[in-house]
């Protein structure tokens, strides 16, 4: 860990932070992109706006056969081993980072007035999906745009598309209590995008800037089912902010026919394909009287099961993980287990067997004098490790 700390000074540096950022927030925009990608090596150990990121390695025995293909669609190689970071709280800028790297921001054009966030990798790890706001801040001449640029080897910047949202309602979700940034995830092919933004869901092609929009679904998650060109639809985000993420009926929206069902009976909040696509694990919202479940569905929305009873409270915590080996899902809780409470951001991670619900606890990283307890976790595409963005 010895490249973590003047990375994050230097990130802090740039940013500009002299406090952490608002907990309540940073949560209701991880939930909107979930899904973000990142491009990982071995161990990285990587400074971010949320405290730090640190690399958990998965207990051994465990996620390291090679991950399951689609028939469908080709799952592309990763590279390039950059993390992409927003500085959000410290001015709207994106920032790329890798050990032994000093911390740089991402060279994407904007005006002085325009703020990036929600970095998102295409699948191959080459080109940098961003959410732009422009001009000032709650301001009618206040406009958002999608960003897709190329990113080298050497972290230095390519070919960059800039997509405006015509009809995307700014000062609505401002007012709404939403981050106004478009979020957006990819698709397997690398090609489509979405996001959800307050009530709306939007679906972009990168190739011709066609831009599809569903409106009035508020979802508290949204994740696309690997190998294919349908987009899964979950939860319920409310009419503003301080509202409570409720369970809702699952849907599907396949791209090319332009369909929108439900997957079977369905109810959720946070959902985590699996690899392959043949099976959806999913929980319930966050306010609920009743012992929050993990559980698992076939893709065509038949075959529900338990997979854990209890998964105890998480005070913030995105949802269920799918492990990219398909043998485990991570997720989060309360330090103690299902019956403690919550102490500060006191969280863990936990591991589940997808056959058997075996559960391990993770040990939280330690760095520089403290515990770190994470706040969103990603896997490594090989299964073996967790990227952390945690705090002490």
């Amino acid at each position: 860990m010895s490249e973590l700390t003047p990375l994050r000074e230097a990130v802090d540096t740039l940013a500009g932070r002299t406090r952490p950022p608002d907990f309540g927030e940073l949560r209701r925009r991880a939930l909107r992109r979930r899904r973000q990608r990142v491009v990982w090596v071995a161990a990285v150990a990587a400074a971010v706006l949320t405290g730090s990121a640190l690399a958990a390695t998965v207990p051994s025995g465990g996620d390291r056969s090679a991950p399951p293909v689609s028939p469908d669609i080709p799952i592309p190689e990763r590279a390039n081993g950059w993390v992409a970071v927003d500085a959000y709280q410290g001015g709207g800028e994106v920032y790329l980072s890798r050990p032994g790297v000093e911390a740089r921001r991402l060279g994407v054009g904007g005006s002085t007035s325009s703020s990036d966030a929600c970095p998102a990798w295409s699948p191959d790890g080459t080109r940098l999906l961003l959410g732009r706001l422009t001009g000032p801040a709650n301001d009618e001449s206040t406009r958002a745009e999608l960003v897709v640029a190329q990113v080298r080897e050497d972290g230095s910047t390519g070919k960059t598309s800039v997509i405006a949202l015509e009809k995307f309602d700014v000062r609505g979700a401002s007012r709404a209590g939403f981050d106004a940034h478009p979020c957006g995830i990819w698709a397997p092919d690398g090609r489509w995008v979405a996001f959800a933004a307050a009530g709306d869901v939007w679906v972009m092609d990168t190739g011709s800037d066609d831009v599809r929009r569903l409106s009035g679904l508020r979802p508290s998650d949204l994740e696309w089912r690997p190998g294919t060109d349908q987009l899964t639809i979950a939860g319920d985000v409310g009419v503003s902010r301080g509202d409570p993420t409720l369970s809702s009926p699952v849907q599907v929206y396949t791209v090319s026919t332009g369909e929108l069902r439900r997957l079977g009976a369905v109810e959720a909040a946070l959902i985590t394909w699996s690899p392959d696509g043949t099976a959806l694990a999913f929980t319930d919202g966050e306010r609920t009287t009743a012992p929050r479940v993990l559980r698992i569905v076939d893709g065509d929305g038949a075959n529900e099961r338990t997979l854990v009873a209890d998964m105890g409270s998480a005070v913030h915590g995105i949802g269920p993980v799918w492990s990219p080996t398909g043998k485990r899902i991570a997720y989060q809780r309360c330090v103690g287990g299902p019956d403690a409470e919550c102490s500060g951001e006191a969280h863990e991670v936990v591991l589940v067997d997808v056959d058997d619900g075996a559960e391990a606890v993770i040990e939280q990283p330690r760095a520089d004098g403290h515990v770190w307890f994470p706040f969103t976790v990603s896997w490594s595409p090989d299964g073996t490790s967790l990227l952390y963005a945690a705090w002490h």
